[in-house]
């Protein structure tokens, strides 16, 4: 589905706390972060090269893993 999921903490601590990530998809690297169990992602936006129902695959996956990382 993805590789090279990473977990990037910024504002640790803060009210502008939220939970970035990165991911790689057939070799392109995407990047965004979680709100309110939302992903938001950032350009390019893999909705321009990627499937609809393999996106939204991806997100939940990654809503999953994000939820996991916080209760640590």
């Amino acid at each position: 589905m993805f590789e090279n999921f990473e977990i990037i903490p910024q504002f640790e601590g803060t009210a502008r706390e939220h939970p970035h990530f990165s991911l790689s998809v057939n070799g392109s690297e995407y990047k965004g972060m979680i709100q309110d169990d939302k992903v938001h992602w950032y350009q390019p936006h893999p909705k321009e090269t990627l499937e609809e129902e393999q996106l939204e695959k991806i997100e939940s996956k990654v809503i999953g893993m994000m939820s996991d990382y916080k209760e640590q």
